[in-house]
């Protein structure tokens, strides 16, 4: 299944305010990939800290993706945690 830009965005946002408030997808950012797996590639961004990720289809477009998707973002929230925070 292929998902719009827009509904992977929205799948995306819901399940990072979900976790962290402050856990943000960058929006333009988020586009489909076919190849070389199918799934959305997008920008997620915590307290300064930034990574270009990549979702697989089945966790975030496929049937169970309601049950898949917020592990998968959770997981992707402690990666960002990890990094320091800039000095300010």
């Amino acid at each position: 299944m292929t998902l719009s830009a827009v509904e992977a965005y929205r799948r995306l946002a819901d399940a990072a305010r979900a976790v962290d408030p402050a856990l943000t997808v960058d929006r333009p950012s988020v586009h489909w990939r076919e190849a070389p797996l199918p799934g959305v590639s997008y920008g997620l961004a915590l307290h300064g800290a930034r990574a270009l990720l990549f979702m697989p289809a089945a966790d975030i477009a496929d049937p169970g993706w309601e049950d898949r998707l917020p592990a998968r973002m959770e997981a992707a929230h402690r990666y960002l945690r990890a990094f320091p925070r800039p000095l300010r």
